[in-house]
């Protein structure tokens, strides 16, 4: 009986930028939710980085759970998985296995046990090598078979039975000579071993039985002889009349074998998890250029093909809070994208289908997305209302940012009606955690809601976060400015930055490392090397990346036209 391997079901991703921030989170929890109210049930939020102690500490406080943690959409194997695989148990005779390869129309077939986990494949050059093997007229063939498998093969009619499901090394005997000849043959033969093939015969049917022959197989549909049922019953011999002639019977036999003495178990499966890449090679050299697929569990998922190498991936992305390949998560131009919820400047996108965008000037994705829940009429549940209020506060700074709007305002008054929050205590809550960020190490901290741009034809970064007070992370500012060294190397950047934001005194400080000349252009007041005291600058998008790209601009003498 064959094993039902689980299908792969199309998923849609609903994923924000690398390196999320709460916004970024929230909103991907958020709007997978409506969709999923909307229909597309395989709808998931993905987050493309590690959480924030801010946002792990909202999270928590209303009990809902991280989204799936997807650190590249680079293609993998599984992505390109649409149907389970047809599988045949490793107890299951060849014949059938072979049947469910002709009726499926499949050039492999994977071996699994009882729980759908991986043994072995089945492919025509296996089979090929191993039936030779056991047809050899030069050696002695040997069966593994259980008589339940014999029973089900040949169709046969059982008078006695023993031994059922027990799978044990037999020979065929065909009792077509003299009885003599067969006596001395069987003798010759261990008859605990031996299958005897046999026609209306009695004096074989009686001497094997005696004998005590694994099983006596009549062939042609004819009766086993009057008295002898008795004699079967108390030798514990198996006694089943065949419906086939004997060359048919014996060739069924041969069918009848557990299909794994057949299979190649050299054959190793690939993960779901494997990147395509790595796995082109053991492909090309595979049977049938297919190989199973198994999930972390051993569990077959799937086969995958050559021809799954041009197909479309299972995998639909909706982006949330940016709309930047610079800013998403790798691997992601691989997939269609569906949609793009968003509240940022664009960058140099396409795509290669239409797709519903939706830009708004407001300052928080959040906003957005609350405002679809009203417009499409959906059920907003008090966690994700929470959830979206929190992401609203944190984006805005408590609602002081210069990006915060009425529109963020009002909708911010109406998640806070529905969940009973007073906006100025939950803000003050929430940035109250965000003291641990100075517990963290520098790179951390540094890696927390960081942005990679480009303009004027190079590339940078600026991470941000927000501290009640910016004491604690101040008297780091040593670590911190050689984390910012050391990523400006890797990434080959123009300048790398950290733009921390007191909530408190609605101000920020500026750590960068960068190009000398850019450096001594900055006309912040400076704290100290590489450290910028912004005073009224709260907000990276649309007060502090405008300056840089400025400066930039300056300092290069190359206008950024986008």
């Amino acid at each position: 009986m064959a094993y039902d391997a689980p299908r792969m079901k199309r998923k849609t991703y609903v994923i924000g930028h690398r390196n999320p921030d709460t916004d970024s989170i929230v909103s991907a929890i958020a709007y997978a939710e409506l969709k999923r109210q909307k229909g597309l049930a395989e709808c998931h939020a993905a987050r493309a980085g590690k959480l924030t102690p801010q946002t792990e500490y909202i999270l928590d406080r209303f009990n809902i759970p991280a989204p799936e943690f997807v650190p590249d959409l680079v293609p993998k194997v599984g992505y390109f998985l649409s149907d389970g695989a047809v599988t045949a148990v490793a107890s299951e005779a060849l014949w059938d296995a072979l049947e469910t390869m002709e009726r499926e129309k499949v050039s492999i077939l994977p071996v699994v046990d009882a729980q759908g986990r991986y043994r072995a494949v089945l492919h025509h050059n296996a089979f090929a090598s191993n039936i030779t093997r056991k047809i050899n007229p030069h050696r002695k063939a040997i069966i593994p078979v259980s008589m339940e498998l014999l029973l089900k093969t040949l169709q046969a009619q059982p008078v006695v039975t023993f031994g059922g499901a027990e799978v044990a090394r037999s020979r065929i005997l065909v009792a077509g000579s003299s009885f003599d000849s067969f006596r001395q043959h069987l003798e010759n033969e261990i008859p605990a071993n031996a299958l005897v093939l046999t026609g209306d015969r009695e004096d074989i049917q009686r001497f094997s039985i005696e004998s005590g022959a694994r099983a006596v197989i009549i062939t042609n549909g004819m009766p086993l002889a009057k008295g002898l049922r008795e004699l079967a019953e108390s030798r514990r011999v198996t006694v089943m009349i065949s419906p086939y002639d004997t060359s048919s019977t014996a060739f069924l036999i041969l069918y009848s074998t557990p299909v794994m003495t057949m299979a190649d178990e050299d054959a190793k499966p690939v993960a779901a998890g494997s990147y395509v890449r790595a796995v082109r090679d053991q492909l090309a050299a595979a049977p049938s250029r297919c190989l199973p697929v198994v999930d972390d569990a051993g569990v077959v998922v799937g086969i995958f093909s050559e021809s799954d190498l041009i197909a479309e991936p299972n995998i639909d992305i909706i982006m949330v809070d940016h709309n930047e390949m610079g800013q998403a998560v790798e691997g992601l131009e691989n997939y269609r994208i569906l949609e793009i919820i968003d509240h940022h400047r664009l960058g140099n996108f396409s795509t290669r289908y239409p797709i519903t965008f939706i830009n708004r000037v407001v300052g928080a994705t959040a906003t957005i997305v609350a405002g679809m829940y009203i417009e499409q009429k959906a059920v907003l549940t008090p966690g994700v209302a929470a959830l979206l209020l929190a992401g609203i506060l944190t984006d805005t700074l408590m609602l002081r940012s210069s990006t915060a709007t009425e529109t963020d305002r009002e909708m911010a008054d109406y998640l806070a009606g529905l969940v009973n929050l007073d906006i100025e205590a939950f803000g003050r809550e929430i940035f109250s955690n965000a003291r641990k960020v100075a517990d963290l190490p520098a790179d951390e901290i540094i890696g927390m809601d960081s942005k990679a741009y480009a303009a004027c034809g190079q590339r940078f970064a600026v991470s941000q976060v927000e501290v009640s007070a910016t004491d604690d992370l101040l008297v780091r500012k040593g670590a911190l400015l050689t984390g910012l060294r050391q990523r400006r190397a890797e990434e080959s950047l123009y300048f790398a930055a950290l733009m921390i934001t007191d909530i408190t005194s609605l101000s920020s400080l500026l750590l960068i490392d960068g190009d000398e000349t850019f450096i001594k252009k900055i006309a912040f007041p400076q704290v100290d090397a590489g450290v910028f005291r912004c005073r009224d600058i709260l907000s990276r998008k649309k007060q502090l990346i405008p300056l840089l790209i400025e400066l930039m601009e300056t300092v290069l003498g190359v206008a950024d036209n986008r």
